[in-house]
C-alpha cells in the first residue's frame, strides 16, 4: 500500500493518534507523544514541538506567507533556503538528499530528507552525521506557510521520530 509520500506503508499495526486543531490548521500525532507550545506563538506565526517518550522531537512552525514569498516564492525555494541555512550554521556538508513534491491539503509541498556531515566537537572528535527531514507548504488560502521538520543524529534516529513525522505529514490540513 502506498502512502501520501509515495512509499510503501510498513506499519504492522495502526498508530493510535490524537488530533490538534489550532488557528484553522490541524494534524494527527501519536497518542503517546506530548505537545509543547512556544508561549510566544500567535495566529500569524509560531511553532510547537511534538515530543515522543523517547525524546524525539518534530517541530511544526508557521508564519506569514507574504513575508516568505518575497524571498522564497515556492515551497522548494523555501526548503532549499532552510537546508542551506542549517548546513551553514553547523558548518556542515550535505552528503545526500532526497527531494520530492507531495500533495498536502490541496497544495504541492516540498519534502526533503537530507544528511549533513558536521565537524566533530571541540577536540576534533571526527565528523558527525545529522539528518533533517522536512516538509514546506505555502497555503494561499490561509496566507501562511507551514514547516514540519525534525533533526536527528545517529544516536536518536529512532522509529518514534519517523512515525511521528509521517503521521503529521499524512494528516496535515492547513485550511
Amino acid at each position: 500500500m502506498l502512502d501520501q509520500m509515495g512509499e510503501t506503508s510498513e506499519r504492522s499495526e495502526p498508530v493510535k493518534t490524537d488530533t490538534v486543531k489550532i488557528y484553522g490548521f490541524s494534524f494527527d500525532f501519536p497518542i503517546t507523544d506530548r505537545l509543547e507550545f512556544n508561549p510566544k506563538f500567535r495566529r500569524e506565526a509560531g511553532d510547537l514541538a511534538v515530543k515522543s517518550p523517547t525524546r524525539s522531537v518534530v517541530f511544526v512552525s508557521w508564519g506569514e506567507l507574504d513575508k516568505a514569498v518575497k524571498k522564497l516564492p515556492t515551497p522548494a525555494d523555501h526548503a532549499n533556503f532552510s537546508i542551506e541555512k542549517i548546513a551553514k550554521e553547523t558548518r556542515g556538508k550535505l552528503s545526500s538528499r532526497e527531494q520530492k513534491e507531495i500533495p498536502v491539503s490541496g497544495h504541492m509541498a516540498a519534502y526533503n530528507h537530507v544528511k549533513v556531515e558536521t565537524p566533530g566537537g571541540a577536540f576534533g572528535g571526527g565528523r558527525r552525521e545529522q539528518e533533517i527531514e522536512s516538509l514546506h507548504i505555502h497555503c494561499e488560502n490561509t496566507s501562511r506557510y507551514f514547516v514540519v521538520y525534525a533533526t536527528y543524529g545517529p544516536d536518536n534516529s529512532d522509529d518514534a521520530r519517523r512515525r511521528t513525522i509521517r503521521t503529521i505529514i499524512e494528516s496535515f490540513k492547513c485550511h
